[in-house]
Parts: C-alpha cells; structure tokens; sequence
C-alpha cells in the first residue's frame, strides 16, 4: 500500500507540473498509484538497503575525475580553462 504522504506529493506535482485543480491531481494520483499497486509496483518508507557513507562510494579514480571536469568548466568569456 501506498503511503498518505506518497499519494499526497504525487498529487502536488501533477498540480504544480501540469496545472491540474487540486481535486483532479489527488484522484488522479490516487487512480495511478492503485493501478500500480494492483501491478506490482509500490512506494514504501522503508529503504531497501542500508545507508552507506558518501566518503566510502568514493574512489581515488572519481575524485580526479572531479577535478578534471572542474578545472574544465566554462569560463564567463565562453573559453574552457585546460
């Protein structure tokens, strides 16, 4: 089953998104999300894998792929800086 709080952003971006009344977005979100339910799918508060620290996903290869790609950005004159 989906969460109130789920069904309550999914309907919020369809108004924001689409311009649609805020009565259409929540029985739109709330027909959408119960076809996918009935499909498979669900949205669930619970994360499926546990948290890791952004420190321990990084590796020395992408750092200096940071590096490069920053020292390589645009300039306000349009050149690149190599």
């Amino acid at each position: 089953m989906t969460p109130n709080a789920a069904r309550a952003v999914v309907a919020a971006h369809l108004t924001d998104a689409l311009d649609v009344p805020p009565h259409r977005a929540t029985l739109t979100a709330s027909e959408l999300l119960d076809r996918l339910a009935i499909e498979g799918w669900e949205i669930t508060t619970t994360p499926a894998a546990r948290p890791v620290a952004p420190r321990a996903r990084e590796t020395q290869r992408a750092r200096r792929l940071v590096a490069r790609l920053l020292s390589r950005r645009a300039r306000p004159n349009g050149e690149t800086a190599r």
